[in-house]
């Protein structure tokens, strides 16, 4: 039930594509010449890229300042990258239930909400246990719920349930449909909240 940093990751293997594709295409015209003949402004394979001595270039301060500004710059953004793929549970704070302050506001703590989601989803036949958080805006909450099934309930059922009385009875407490919803489900051997569905055969001895 948290967030991970995927979105992110794509756009920067993305933006890491492009450049790499664009240095790519650049060493082959380079190499190639055709670089050179593109363009009268580029420097001719037979002359040097730097003119001087190369050490004598380096050792100037406005070029180290502007490696190690780099180099920073670089190690920053690794780190912020670093730190974005720590999973976040992002829940929501506070629901505005209407938008227009001249009839009334009303605001929903999200935990609430949730809780109620939790309570209802403990009372299906089969289910040991419940959690559910709650994310976004009033106008697109997602939802997102992990439940906890006895090893004999009726997982399609307790599915059923929960599509068909849960999410409807909270989109109804928003007044607005759920942009998304998730159910992560898990198997325990403990015994259910309200039982199970699983009818059991056999002779009864008295």
């Amino acid at each position: 039930m948290r967030q991970h940093a995927g979105a992110l990751n794509r756009t920067w293997l993305v933006i890491l594509g492009i450049l790499a594709l664009a240095g790519g295409v650049l060493i082959l015209l380079a190499a190639s010449g055709t670089l050179h003949a593109m363009s009268s402004a580029t420097v001719a394979a037979e002359s040097p890229v730097v003119p001087g001595d190369l050490h004598t270039v380096l050792e100037q301060a406005s070029v180290t300042a502007l490696v190690l500004m780099a180099g920073v710059l670089m190690g920053a953004l690794g780190l912020l990258w670093i730190l974005a793929q720590i999973p976040r549970r992002n829940p929501a704070d506070r629901y505005r239930l209407h938008q227009d302050p001249a009839s009334g506001t009303t605001l929903c703590d999200a935990s609430v909400l949730g809780a109620a989601v939790e309570n209802q989803i403990n009372t299906l036949p089969g289910v040991v246990g419940s959690s559910a958080l709650l994310r976004g805006t009033a106008m697109e909450p997602d939802l997102t719920m992990k439940v906890t099934v006895n090893n004999r309930a009726d997982i399609q059922d307790v599915l059923h349930s929960i599509n068909t009385r849960v999410i409807p009875d909270l989109s109804k407490a928003l007044e607005t449909p759920l942009r998304r919803t998730g159910i992560q489900l898990e198997v325990s051997g403990r015994n259910a909240v309200a039982g199970t569905t699983v009818e059991t055969t056999g002779t009864v001895i008295y």
